[in-house]
């Protein structure tokens, strides 16, 4: 496979799941807050800027609105054009790559692209103010159906792989930010308290993450007791079984890149391989006392770099324009791939053929 095409493919996959996950970031907010109506008000700017602290870049947000409201923020993370990591971005990104390789997918695939592109075209700030969570759900099912067209009618070779790989790293990439969503919300409120602390609104903050990354009931079929921080970190960062769980997603990335490589569990064929392997065997021994005694933020910044130098390792290795170094001593130095916000990577293939011409 040219890698070329690859690149696109892994690019359309990455921007597909992350314009998804952003909708899950803000559709949790908007949750949370109607859950927690009663207790706190609903413009409390903390509960607002924990979205730009762990999924963009707060310098460029002050750049460009003065307050953090939910007015501002909605509009910074789903229409704004000028943040990479927007919605709109993401899905005009995720269409531009699938442009480019038109006759290397389905046209279903196309189809599903193309119809989410123009509906973000129609939609207005007014209606998104007015019914959040129909249109949050809607960016959801339509990644949902892209993933499923995806899967029944792309063959599953090298190219679903690389689509897989994108896909798993974002999410796990992404699941990671959004529990840090909880943490940040805790610090606004006990600055001094690094540990998880336990009542009714904390609760009820742990309850709107699990719903915003589907898990809820997931969760109530393995945990029958009440609802209980340890168990909902456990699950959502060490379970095995639940798709959109952080060792779940990290195992299905490195499936998909050992299978266009070639390694095995004792035999790594290049750098991205071991890095991934490396995670993934730490996740399968890693105790919930473990992430406490480092520190549920701290941990979780140092998963999110790692998960950035897999993909830079990806990059390097399959997509870069020279032959790679296997074992690169700065990464760093070595790609030209940048980031927002501590590493999350906005470069694509279509972005450098623009700055190009």
């Amino acid at each position: 496979m040219l890698s070329r095409v690859a690149e696109s493919l892994f690019w359309m996959s990455r921007y597909f799941e992350r314009a998804e996950n952003t909708a899950r970031f803000l559709d949790v907010n908007f949750n949370l807050l109607l859950d927690l109506n009663r207790i706190t008000p609903i413009e409390n700017p903390n509960y607002w800027i924990a979205l730009i602290l762990v999924t963009s870049d707060k310098e460029r947000f002050n750049n460009m609105y003065n307050e953090y409201t939910a007015g501002s923020v909605t509009d910074y993370l789903v229409f704004n054009k000028n943040n990479p990591n927007s919605i709109i971005s993401c899905i005009s990104l995720a269409r531009e790559n699938a442009r480019s390789i038109i006759e290397s997918i389905s046209s279903e695939m196309w189809e599903q692209v193309n119809n989410l592109y123009h509906y973000l075209q129609n939609i207005t700030p007014q209606f998104v103010q007015n019914d959040p969570y129909s249109f949050y759900k809607e960016i959801k099912n339509a990644s949902h159906l892209f993933q499923g067209i995806t899967d029944n009618t792309f063959s599953h070779n090298e190219g679903w792989d690389f689509i897989q790989i994108a896909k798993y790293l974002e999410r796990s990439d992404n699941i990671a930010r959004l529990i840090d969503v909880k943490y940040h919300m805790l610090l606004s409120e006990a600055q001094s308290q690094p540990e998880i602390v336990e009542g009714s609104e904390d609760i009820i903050q742990w309850m709107a993450v699990l719903k915003s990354c589907s898990a809820l009931e997931a969760f109530r079929k393995v945990y029958l007791s009440k609802i209980d921080p340890d168990n909902i970190l456990r699950f959502l960062i060490l379970d095995r079984t639940f798709p959109r769980s952080i060792n779940f997603s990290v195992c299905a990335a490195e499936d998909a890149l050992w299978r266009i490589s070639g390694s095995s569990r004792h035999r790594y064929v290049n750098n991205a391989d071991r890095l991934i392997g490396k995670i993934e065997a730490e996740l399968s021994y890693t105790a919930m006392e473990d992430i406490y005694g480092k520190g549920l933020h701290n941990y979780l910044e140092d998963l999110e770099q790692r998960l950035v130098k897999v993909g830079e390792q990806v990059h390097l290795t399959y997509f870069a324009y020279h032959t790679p170094e296997i074992e690169s001593s700065d990464v760093a130095e070595a790609l030209p791939f940048t980031g927002v916000a501590g590493g999350r990577a906005n470069w694509s293939q279509a972005q450098q053929h623009q700055q190009q011409q």
